[in-house]
């Protein structure tokens, strides 16, 4: 077995952290063989990255006692690893008569991602394009690049410094991933005279855009009704109802968009009239605008 420890310069996770990843000879979770474990532990105030790689088939059970020794009493940080790792590591377990294990305190990054995709735009919902988020553009020997056939490679385990390169970056990515709710909640806040508020969701039913916003403190309970939009408020809860139109942009694009009553200024890729706000361009909400338009809301009601 290979096995590497190095010291990365990070203060994102604590002692009660382990943060995971691993690769392995395929998808699957039954004919496929754990090749490679990687930590990452807090120790004496340290962050370490902790890999283990299995040089033959023979060594997949240490891999799999130490994942048994290190994620007990641990919050589990992962990417995916709710969907992948942590039940290929369940099935693998399985297969050498070992107890499954429940992970009963979890925080899966990419779970937090895909729930704010529909406000902020990603290449893919790939680690390597996520973790761009927090200005991190690797340049490594990436497995699907570096590697035309990666069973046959992992299975021969001859050359595993691509392997341990790419786990290396995915551990690192994922570490500085760990604060990604406070991450996501700065970049969809803005402030308003009720403190900070912070987009929770959106959807629109045919013609009508229902917008969400979170504020810390409970509020009075508002409700308000205008030319072309409503507001709810009640106790930390900021509703907007807001009647939008679905048409084509000049650039080809398509979305929605809300009569700009409030003259607020357009934030987007794309040139459209000033009198018309967009609200969702494709896919993609724009989030910008929706809070802008909640802040200037706010500020035209009287609310003690």
């Amino acid at each position: 077995m290979i096995t590497i420890k190095k010291h990365i310069n990070s203060k994102k996770i604590s002692n009660k952290d382990l943060v995971l990843d691993i690769e392995t000879t395929g998808l699957d979770f039954k004919s496929d063989k754990l090749v490679l474990l990687g930590l990452v532990k807090v120790i004496d105030n340290k962050t370490y990255i902790f890999q283990y790689f299995a040089e033959d088939d023979s060594e997949e059970e240490r891999l799999l006692d130490i994942y048994l020794r290190e994620i007990e009493g641990k919050r589990a940080i992962s990417f995916n690893g709710e969907i992948f790792d942590f039940e290929f590591l369940n099935s693998r377990l399985i297969d050498h008569e070992k107890f499954p294990v429940i992970i009963d305190n979890s925080l899966d990054i990419y779970r937090i991602i895909k729930r704010s995709s529909k406000f902020i735009y990603f290449d893919s919902m790939k680690l390597v394009d996520i973790e761009k988020l927090i200005g991190i553009n690797r340049n490594d020997p990436s497995r699907y690049k570096a590697i035309s056939k990666l069973t046959d490679y992992l299975r021969k385990r001859d050359k595993p410094y691509p392997i341990l390169k790419h786990n290396e970056n995915d551990l690192i990515a994922t570490t500085e991933l760990a604060d990604i709710k406070d991450i996501l909640k700065n970049k969809l806040s803005i402030s308003t005279k009720l403190g900070n508020i912070y987009i929770f969701s959106a959807n629109i039913n045919k013609d009508i855009a229902n917008i969400e916003f979170r504020v810390e403190d409970v509020l009075k309970e508002t409700y308000l009704v205008k030319d072309n939009y409503q507001i709810i408020i009640k106790n930390n809860l900021i509703k907007i109802n807001l009647f939008v139109l679905y048409g084509n942009f000049p650039d080809g694009t398509s979305g929605h968009v809300a009569i700009n009553t409030l003259k607020i200024k357009n934030n987007a890729d794309t040139d459209i009239n000033e009198n018309l706000l967009i609200i969702r361009h494709n896919s993609i909400y724009n989030y910008k605008n929706l809070l802008a338009l909640a802040q200037k809301i706010i500020e035209t009601i009287d609310i003690l």
